[in-house]
């Protein structure tokens, strides 16, 4: 492959057509942030991916992935149950992105072995509409919602009351003018609410220092690179000590704002 630089947007198209599956924009930003690959500038200080280096980086981290684990584990590996052509839009569709959930199984995996098709790795059906599944472990009850769609039903049970409630919001059935109304409400006031309460030209003069401060000391992506090369000692001590650094150096915009900011910061671990 020729030496070949191209834009963000043309970079996704690419990798898309390369990996068969949806990359984003967003995606090869990401790559870029977080120092996966370099990002170069045209005369015109638009943003390039080189195409060499992309490419690198998918067969590394993915399909050099596939291949070992295949090598391992056997030819027969459905790798499709990895789901990894998804985007996570589509991971956490609808009622699963109510709230975040480490153990939380992606939808497509759990109604994968639920529904009726057959294939060359599923050869039997197991449940049929009208069964009833019970899941011991419902943790946010992904079986449960996955279960209801395709028309069983479902018995969750989980020691974590808040996980139980995660559930039963996720199942429930509502009123969604009703809902719809309340949520806009509740956005209203909330918004009148920060207007009365939250000075916005303190928080614009806070970002702006902070801007400064993280473009000296956490350069994006050069601070990140050095810390995936492990050029950075302790990263977690030199937050901490940039932190304070950045508290003293702004203590009398602190005093002079009354804001109690700098002792939330400093006990945010606790």
């Amino acid at each position: 492959m020729e030496e070949e630089l191209l834009p963000i947007n043309e970079a996704s198209q690419w990798a898309s057509d390369y990996l068969d599956r949806p990359v984003t924009t967003s995606n090869i930003s990401y790559l870029i942030q977080y120092a996966k690959i370099k990002k170069y500038l045209d005369e015109e200080k638009k943003i390039k991916i080189n195409l060499n280096e992309l490419k690198e980086y998918y067969d590394e981290n993915l399909v050099k992935k596939q291949e070992s684990w295949k090598s391992r584990l056997g030819k027969d590996l459905n790798w499709a149950l990895s789901f990894s052509h998804l985007r996570e839009s589509d991971t956490t569709r609808h009622v699963h992105r109510l709230h975040p959930y480490k153990g939380k199984f992606i939808p497509q995996l759990v109604e994968y072995f639920l529904d009726s098709h057959l294939n060359t790795f599923k050869k039997k059906v197991f449940f049929k509409e009208g069964n009833v599944i019970l899941d011991p472990f419902m943790g946010s009850g992904t079986t449960l919602v996955q279960s209801s769609e395709i028309g069983l039903h479902s018995i969750g049970i989980d020691v974590s009351d808040f996980n139980c409630l995660i559930s039963k919001v996720k199942v429930g059935r509502y009123d969604l003018v009703r809902l719809d109304k309340k949520a806009r409400d509740i956005c209203f006031k909330t918004k009148e609410f920060s207007q009365k309460i939250f000075d916005d030209s303190f928080d614009g003069q806070l970002k702006e220092k902070l801007n400064e401060f993280n473009k000296k000391y956490f350069p994006n992506p050069e601070f990140k690179k050095k810390v995936l090369n492990g050029a950075v000692d302790n990263e977690e001590q030199y937050g901490e000590e940039k932190l304070k650094q950045f508290l003293k150096e702004n203590d009398e915009f602190f005093e002079k704002n009354g804001t109690k900011d700098k002792f939330n910061l400093l006990s945010e671990k606790e």
